[in-house]
């Protein structure tokens, strides 16, 4: 099979999955806010971000470091999953332990407190089954992953909503999730023991002072990750209380529904990206081009759109009680272009190596989303969140595209970024005069806009569709 069919074949699973998991997620947060309302839901936005800002300290770098490494020597695949698998199992018990004291010395009531609990089971289960999940990755069968993914998706969110429709609160949901996860994890590690390694339990301390000093850089990185896009909803929890949180995370959540775009698409690159690194830094550099100019052609619309149809998006999805919910909307819009486009800069530097300069960059990039939290939420609310969430990101992107111009990876901006600027420009005078049609054929007539003038403009040309040829046809 070629590169590009395995590439393709990959990301298409990967793709259905993500939407799948993506919007069966999306709909229950919806139906949560609608059914429980924006107090409830900001309970419940707050309980599944908090868990993730201290088990992300399960990982530290490794799930990473298992694809870079296994996808580039795969006799270090049955070493690293057992390892990893027996740290997280280790970690996670003092991980709980400083859940339960740092959620109680907060002074969360505690109905907050026992849904907190919940979800923090639930993500560490999560977690353990994506130690297998990675190592499927390293495999590059994706295919795996994606059929897993999708069928404990439709069974935790299909329960969750019956549970909301039968008048059940946010304990029986965590219960729920909870169920789900241990499904999960028995189907994923079934899976991988008969197909890609041999699971057993291994002290690994050994194993940890050898690797430490790749994967930490890494590991960094996921931290930071996990606390620059959660920290504002835990400090607009702490400052302003469940509305304002429920508000500012039914904004946020459409948005954060749209980050497994670029993510699929870069972890499915990440093997390959990482064996061109040490075989073909020419073939890297078309990769890198390849994947900016496609992330900025779907990212840019989408933060057009998205910005213009606010007013209309909250109500459809949310009801009139989330009103308040537009602006923050119209705000964190923006972020999906950032999103795209910085973290296709960061999966590049991850195969190249680099991650240390991005720890240090995103280490100052979440001080500075602090800074500005701390100082814009008390006056400006959630819409000060949104504001410091921009400026962080766009930060990150700045330095992320030079420390990879540094490394002679270099991007033609010029040809990448004029002919969708134009074509998204023309979509935007369009929405902005014709707001009283009705929003699905906004929707529609604006993509026909803007995918004429790319074409038209060259944005996409003859061998970019040679390339999508290749990529959907079956291997």
């Amino acid at each position: 099979m070629s590169e590009a069919r395995k590439i393709g074949k990959n990301t298409i699973a990967l793709m259905i999955s993500s939407i799948v998991f993506s919007g069966l997620a999306l709909i229950l947060s919806i139906f949560i806010g609608r059914i429980l309302g924006d107090v409830e839901f900001g309970k419940y936005s707050f309980a599944s971000t908090f868990p993730q800002l201290l088990t992300v300290f399960l990982d530290l770098g490794y799930a990473t470091l298992l694809i870079r490494d296994v996808s580039r020597n795969k006799s270090l695949s049955d070493c690293y999953t057992n390892n990893i698998f027996t740290f997280r199992l280790i970690i996670f018990p003092l991980i709980f332990i400083i859940l339960f004291f740092l959620i109680n010395i907060m002074g969360y009531p505690e109905d907050t407190k026992d849904v907190v609990y919940l979800f923090g089971f639930f993500t560490f289960l999560r977690s353990i089954s994506s130690i297998f999940y990675v190592t499927m990755r390293a495999y590059e069968k994706m295919e795996y992953e994606a059929a897993i993914v999708i069928i404990t998706s439709v069974l935790r969110n299909s329960l969750g909503l019956l549970s909301l429709f039968l008048g059940y609160g946010l304990i029986a949901l965590g219960l729920i999730f909870i169920f789900s996860a241990l499904i999960e994890f028995f189907i994923v590690l079934i899976v991988c023991v008969k197909k890609f390694v041999k699971i057993k339990f291994e002290i690994p301390f050994s194993f940890i002072r050898k690797t430490i000093k790749n994967s930490l850089p890494l590991g960094l990185l996921s931290i930071f990750g996990i606390i620059y896009i959660r920290l504002d909803t835990v400090m607009l929890s702490l400052f302003k209380g469940d509305a304002v949180v429920g508000w500012y995370n039914a904004a946020y959540n459409l948005v954060l529904g749209l980050q497994f775009i670029p993510l699929l698409l870069m972890q499915s690159l990440l093997p390959t990206m990482s064996f061109y690194y040490v075989s073909s830094k020419t073939a890297l550099q078309i990769t890198y081009e390849k994947s900016f100019k496609y992330l900025f052609i779907l990212g840019l619309p989408i933060s057009v759109g998205t910005f213009f149809l606010a007013d209309k998006f909250i109500p459809l999805f949310y009801g009139n009680q989330f009103l308040n919910s537009v602006i923050a909307l119209k705000i964190l819009a923006w972020d999906v272009l950032l999103y795209f486009l910085y973290t296709c800069a960061g999966f590049v530097l991850i195969s190249t190596d680099k991650q240390n300069h991005m720890a240090s960059t995103l280490v100052i990039s979440i001080i500075l989303n602090f800074i500005l939290n701390l100082v814009l939420i008390p006056l400006y609310s959630y819409v000060g969140a949104g504001i410091a969430t921009l400026a962080s990101e766009l930060f990150l992107l700045i330095v992320y595209l030079y420390i990879s111009h540094k490394n002679n990876f270099k991007l033609n901006f010029k040809g990448i970024l004029l002919p969708p600027s134009v074509a998204c420009g023309i979509m935007a005078i369009f929405l902005y005069f014709f707001t009283e049609i009705n929003v699905f054929l906004q929707i529609i007539i604006s993509i026909i806009i803007y995918l004429s003038l790319v074409f038209l403009l060259k944005g996409i040309n003859k061998h970019d569709l040679i390339l999508f040829k290749q990529l959907i046809k079956k291997s």
